[in-house]
Formats: structure tokens, sequence, C-alpha cells
């Protein structure tokens, strides 16, 4: 996992600064952390978050260590139990005696404070990688986003979703994130009886077994979880759920697909989060490219690790005035990973409800580009070892970016 959740229970603020400080001076995983201090709250957070690691501030009272700990475990059985220590001038015997009471507890692991970055790296190691070696890797999480709508980002989602389900019927599920306005029901010509409206409903008891029970499944073995039927409905989740309902599927499905709504909020960064790969699509028009420059740029400020983009241009054409792949690359400063064509088929299939992939697609140039995808996300899940070198939230470096490259003429006129 590149990037664990932890939740953090402390009274004292300045345990963030120190883990945050100590995260940034490592390299390998980069951690989500959840911090809080009211017991309620640090109960709900770990129930939604379903963290590897709990930490805990040992210099609160043992008994409300023991409820934290007790009740921690009973909504996340297979989490760490991680006390946070501050003897500063206590004997050795004191420490001993604490130590030997939380490990009653059932805190399994300890770090001093002030938290150093050895410390915790070593605790990461210990506590992450070689519980990862023991469990089965959590499916891949692969997202289709854009800031702009009309590029065609829920048609690719669902081609990509059909076209690995046909591969690995039953362990691929497509989940109609764009909760306003979802559509990927009607691309795949179904009519959805339960939604994540209902997956909602049944928060409090939401397991593997129930959330298949909520999705629908299509001829070609996909499974899937529709969005919300109205935005009345869908203004009713939050992103805390979003995220619990990612991990869960992750538990259930070797292949997760998430479709977003084209807009970036608290809901689109908690898919981004938990997405091994994420796909921002955008046309060669060039108002649609100004707009993914800046969409890209944010993803950057808010300092999502630029190794997951995969930037796929659909649609693409040079008619009309639309610049060739060249001039985008150099406008987006990064290379393109993806390209489907323009075809007049796909926009025929999506109206249909029947996706190009399930059609003769043989000798379709667009079809070939959606393979190709595939294929780059099946290489992903094949790759034994889970990508440790994920850059940690800050770092903004990316092999693909070209510095200090001219800005073509036939998009860089266009600037206002």
């Amino acid at each position: 996992m590149s990037r664990p959740q932890i939740v953090v229970h402390r009274s004292d603020t300045e345990i963030d600064s120190e883990l945050e400080q100590a995260c940034r001076s490592i390299g390998g995983a980069a951690p989500v952390f959840h911090f809080c201090d009211v017991l309620r709250d640090t109960i709900s957070t770990a129930s939604d978050f379903q963290p590897v690691v709990f930490m805990v501030e040992l210099s609160l009272e043992l008994d409300q260590v023991r409820v934290l700990v007790d009740e921690i475990i009973a909504v996340c059985p297979d989490v760490t139990v991680v006390g946070i220590c501050a003897f500063g001038g206590a004997s050795n015997s004191d420490e001993s005696a604490l130590m030997m009471s939380a490990l009653r507890l059932g805190v399994e692991d300890f770090v001093r404070r002030p938290i150093s970055s050895i410390d915790f790296g070593n605790l990461l190691t210990r506590r992450i990688s070689n519980r990862r070696n023991k469990k089965s890797s959590p499916g891949k999480l692969v997202s289709f986003v854009s800031n702009k709508g009309g590029v065609g980002k829920s048609t690719c989602a669902v081609n990509v979703a059909v076209e690995l389900a046909q591969r690995d019927p039953e362990r691929v599920i497509l989940i109609d994130g764009s909760l306003q306005m979802g559509v990927c029901a009607a691309h795949l010509d179904i009519e959805p009886q339960t939604t994540i409206t209902d997956a909602w409903n049944q928060k409090d008891r939401l397991d593997p077994q129930l959330f298949k029970q909520l999705t629908a499944v299509h001829e070609s073995g996909l499974h899937l979880l529709s969005a919300p039927s109205n935005a009345i409905e869908a203004a009713e989740i939050d992103d805390a759920f979003i995220s619990r309902l990612l991990l869960l599927a992750r538990r259930t499905y070797d292949f997760v697909i998430v479709d977003t709504f084209p807009l970036f909020d608290r809901t689109i960064m908690a898919v981004l989060d938990l997405s091994d790969a994420a796909f921002v699509v955008t046309d060669n028009s060039i108002p649609t490219l100004k707009s993914v420059r800046g969409f890209l740029q944010l993803l950057s400020d808010v300092g999502y690790p630029e190794d997951r983009w995969r930037v796929l241009v659909n649609r693409y054409t040079t008619k009309s005035g639309s610049p060739p792949l060249s001039d985008v690359e150099n406008y987006l400063a990064r290379s393109i990973d993806h390209m489907i064509p323009l075809d007049g088929k796909v926009t025929q299939s999506a109206n249909l409800g029947k996706p190009l992939m399930m059609s003769n697609t043989r000798w379709n140039k667009a079809a070939r580009q959606i393979s190709g995808i595939v294929d780059s996300i099946e290489v992903m899940s094949n790759q034994e070892v889970v990508r440790d070198e994920a850059s940690p939230i800050g770092s903004t470096s990316n092999g693909n970016a070209r510095d200090g490259e001219q800005v073509p003429s036939s998009i860089g006129s266009e600037e206002g």
C-alpha cells in the first residue's frame, strides 16, 4: 500500500507536525494522517478509513487508552496499535512500567517523542511492509478524472472497465462516483435497483458480501455500483464515506474503476488519495487544454504524486485546427500517456448502451487504444512489489515534465 491510512489520537497537537516532518524526511510509503482528539471522532474516522496503524498518545490516562484501543480494534480488527511515548525525565523503571501496562491494553509497538524520521521509518517497515507480505494485496484502484465536462471521461471509464471484466469476469467493479449526474448505468443499458445511496443507508453494516449485493451485474461480467438517482440523495454523501467505500471495494475486487464528476472537491480528493493511477482525460481542443493544464497544475500544487498521473487524450483529431500531439505535450509540459482517436462508433455505442469493447473491435483503432490502457492496468496489477517509491505529499517532481520548453504558437497564442 503506497499511501497507508494512519489514525492518530492525541491531545498535544505538536505531535501532528512531528509526524508530518518525519514523513517528509523518509522515502517509501507516504502515509495519510487523520488526527483526532475526541473519542467519538476517532472511532468514526477509524471506521471510515480502516487504517493499518492507529497511534495513541500514552500521556493520556490509561483508562482512556484502554477504551480507545478496545473500540478501535472492534471497528478495525486488523489494525496495529502504536503508542506515542514522551517519557522526559522518567526513570527507566517508570518507562518500563508504562510500556508493560500499554502492552497489556493491546498496544503492539512504540515510538518516542520527539518523533524522528529514523524511528518513524523503522515503524513503517515493521508494521506496514511486513504486514503487507503476510496479507494479499488489495485490488488496484484506477480513476478517470477531469475538470472539464464533455471530454468522454465516462465513456473511457466504462469501456476500460468492460474490457477488464471480459478478461477477468466477476473481479472488476465500476463505481460511478459522479454523484450529481452519473451516466455509467446508461452507458451499460442497465436500470439499477440499488445505488451508492443504498450503500450509504447501510453504512453501519456494510461488508464485502452486502457490498456485492448492492451492485448490478453486466453481461460482460462487470459489477456496477451506480451513482445516486438524483442530486438530493447525492448531497448527503460525504468524502469520508466515499473513502470507506473505495477501501471496501479494493478488499472485495481485483480491479476498481471509478468515474468521477468534472469538478475538484473533497470527494475527488478522496478518490485521488486512494487511486493507484488517475487518468486525466482531455481532448485536443484549445479551450479544453487550457482548462486541463490548470487542473494538472492544481494537482501538483496540492502535492498529488505525479507518477500516478496518466494523461489521456480522448477523441483526438487534427481537423478544425486542433493541435497535434506534439503541441499538446509541449503545452501541458508532459508526455501524453494514451490517445484514443475520434471515432463515431464510440459515440454510437454509448447512445445504444452497448460499449464499444463488447462489439467486434479487431480492426477498430479506438478499441485498440482502449485495450492498450487495459494492458497498462494489468501490468500495474501484476507487479509483485507495491509501489513504495510513491512521492510523499508535497513532492512535485515529474520525470515527464519539460522545463523551459516553449509553448507552441498553435496553443499559446490563444492565452488570454
